[in-house]
């Protein structure tokens, strides 16, 4: 019998997320306290330690066994004012477990009350403490810290999810994709640009789309009814011209963030399994 919820219901309960938590009519505060009500269990029996890296607040799994020298340096989204590491520790723990790599989960702070670019200072300075031997992976607005981030500094690869990499987009153009994406909305984003980058949104260490990237050996992993899908379209075509090597995988009927529902989601399961064969020939023994 499968383990793996069907996609109806699943989709039903993204919207319920979008009802109670990503609604520009809801305060951050409450928005913050509703996510850490519904991610509260979603570690299970997974054990992290709080610890501090480079001043930056994080949280540390080890794998029962671990057989790698490299670090997974994990960034979460929430649009850079609401979520925590918890958000990702699905996904993040299954990957570890796979590879056998400790990881490391930023806990960046938050807008309005540590606006841009306090999430980017925070990533740089974990990856700066940590060294070159990492393979980083960020979701959502924690794939754009991270890929403005990694302008300063050298990583094995990186592994980008729903990427948010242009706060400046207008968002109200795609009608198509407003009405599939069950999680996010033209307005929530608006909302979180705001309080995060106020006017500036062209600055690359907001939308480093906008800038001239650097990136490692990249992996891109998307869903094509997520509104943010355009930004995760034009990055690989900006890798692809560059000469970077991007590899992308991007699945029909998914949406945002589809991917950090391991365990629930079969499509999260086989895009685990790429981002974990994508990572392994890279790590070091």
């Amino acid at each position: 019998m499968s383990r793996h919820l069907p996609v109806a219901p699943q989709r039903l309960a993204m919207a319920g997320l979008k009802r109670l938590v990503f609604n520009p009519n809801v305060s951050f505060d409450k928005q913050r306290a509703r996510l850490r009500i519904a991610t509260q269990a979603s570690g299970g029996a997974k054990s992290l330690q709080v610890i501090q890296v480079a001043g930056v607040r994080c949280e540390e799994y080890s794998p029962a066994v671990v057989t790698t020298d490299t670090m997974i340096v994990y960034v979460h989204g929430g649009g850079y004012c609401v979520g925590s590491p918890a958000l990702g520790v699905p996904f993040i723990t299954a990957l570890s477990d796979a590879l056998g790599a400790k990881a490391v989960l930023v806990d960046y702070r938050l807008a309005p009350e540590a606006p841009a670019p306090a999430a980017v200072g925070d990533v740089s300075n974990v990856l700066q403490n940590l060294g070159a031997n990492v393979v980083a992976v960020g979701d959502s607005a924690g794939a754009g810290a991270l890929v403005a981030a990694l302008q300063g500094h050298r990583t094995l690869a990186a592994v980008l999810i729903s990427p948010w990499l242009d706060l400046s987009d207008d968002r109200l153009g795609r009608a198509d994709l407003i009405e599939r994406d069950p999680v996010l909305s033209p307005a929530w984003l608006e909302m979180c640009a705001a309080a995060y980058a106020g006017v500036d949104r062209t600055n690359p260490l907001v939308s480093p789309l906008l800038g001239d990237l650097t990136l490692p050996p990249t992996l891109v992993v998307g869903g094509r009814d997520d509104v943010l899908a355009p930004d995760a379209t034009r990055l690989v075509e900006v890798l692809t011209r560059q000469g970077t090597d991007v590899q992308e995988f991007i699945i029909r009927d998914m949406w945002h963030d589809f991917a950090l529902s391991v365990g629930r989601l079969e499509a999260a399961d086989v895009a685990l399994e790429v981002v974990v064969n994508f990572i392994k020939p890279m790590l070091r023994y």
